[in-house]
């Protein structure tokens, strides 16, 4: 009797313990997206759809990585019978929870137009494709980012975004406007859109980033510049829209921290940073490379000619880029260089660096 009331003992604490673990890892996995990126699309609950249905298709449609914690979290929420028909717009970057009060409360898609704003964007590009989808005018949407420069009490008022503080005088926005999925409306007004934009880069650059950026003694302002820069280097080659696998993002988040290291080592030392995509900026051509003719442009923003960061940030950084311009890698490179497939190659020295070209680019 007594072996069988120290096994139901054992018995019991196993039972506890596999429930906590089971719990932890729940728990994690709730508030893991499927992805890190945002994706927006739209997700449709047809009448007469079964829990399970729409578990299967918000697996097909990878916006969950796991279908049987979001039936068990379905369960607990005994939220099976509240899922709601109709057209929603849903993020790859939400958590279950969230997705399931979207579902459930009937928070269908709103009226308007999505709008992609693609990464390393320049203010003249956003407000083109504004214009192209007949949602601001170009001139009306720059002169609310800024461009051309103008007196600060000339902007609308964006007093509220504390981190336009960093911003020197009579700079535009550029560096501020986070590029992402946008739902706009056709009567938003361009000022509403570059609200909608200022709010999402406040929410995603924290005032943790913005304390760790002034506790190595630098400025938020010169950080985006060097994100922009990043941004253009690295995966510049890639087809716009091209969608990555995994291992691609951890390729880019690691070649951006390299690529960033680069610049930090050629600021140190006084180099000029030769960035083609800066020279680039100047011509507004969109080649990987900038042309030999171009190098010797005078422009402030010509990183051939001049040596440290341009003036301005040259486009709209990621999120990615922004962290590794924040924390770049700890490496004793000085040369990078980007190959048609668009794969990054480093040099620690001009011989390095002239093997590479020969290896890769000639």
């Amino acid at each position: 009797m007594r072996q069988i009331l120290s096994l139901l003992k054992w018995t019991a604490i196993l039972l506890v313990i596999a429930s906590v673990a089971f719990a932890i890892f729940v728990g994690i996995k709730l508030n893991k997206p499927a992805t890190t990126e945002s994706l927006a699309r739209d997700f449709e609950i047809r009448k007469g759809d079964t829990a399970g249905q729409v578990v299967d298709r918000l697996m097909e449609n990878k916006f969950i990585r796991n279908d049987l914690i979001m039936e068990v979290y379905l369960r607990w929420k005994n939220a099976e019978d509240k899922l709601q028909a109709g057209v929603y717009l849903l993020d790859s970057n939400m958590t279950i929870p969230e997705i399931v009060q979207i579902l459930t409360q009937g928070q269908v898609k709103a009226s308007g137009l999505r709008v992609t704003v693609i990464e390393g964007w320049g203010i003249r590009d956003i407000a083109t494709r504004f214009e192209n989808l007949g949602l601001a005018q170009t001139e009306e949407f720059t002169e609310a980012a800024g461009l051309p420069l103008v007196l600060e009490n000339d902007l609308p008022d964006y007093s509220q975004y504390d981190f336009l503080k960093h911003k020197p005088a009579g700079a535009s926005l550029e560096g501020f406007l986070f590029p992402d999925t946008y739902l706009a409306k056709e009567d938003s007004s361009a000022e509403t859109i570059v609200r909608k934009m200022l709010d999402n880069f406040g929410s995603k650059v924290t005032p943790q980033m913005i304390t760790e950026i002034e506790k190595q003694n630098r400025k938020l302002y010169d950080v985006l510049i060097l994100a922009s820069l990043v941004e253009r280097e690295v995966g510049r080659n890639l087809k716009t829209g091209t969608k990555l696998t995994e291992q691609q993002i951890k390729t880019l988040a690691e070649e951006r921290r390299l690529v960033a290291g680069v610049f930090m080592n050629r600021l140190k030392l006084g180099m000029a940073l030769e960035s083609d995509a800066t020279v680039n900026y100047i011509t507004g051509k969109k080649t990987p490379r900038a042309a030999l003719e171009d190098l010797n442009i005078s422009s402030p923003y010509n990183t051939y000619l001049n040596r440290g960061l341009p003036p301005t940030p040259i486009g709209n950084p990621s999120l990615d880029s922004i962290r590794a311009a924040i924390s770049p890698a700890d490496t004793d490179f000085l040369f990078f260089l980007t190959a048609p497939d668009g794969t990054a190659y480093f040099g620690r020295n001009l011989q390095e660096h002239a093997r590479n070209r020969q290896l890769y680019l000639e």
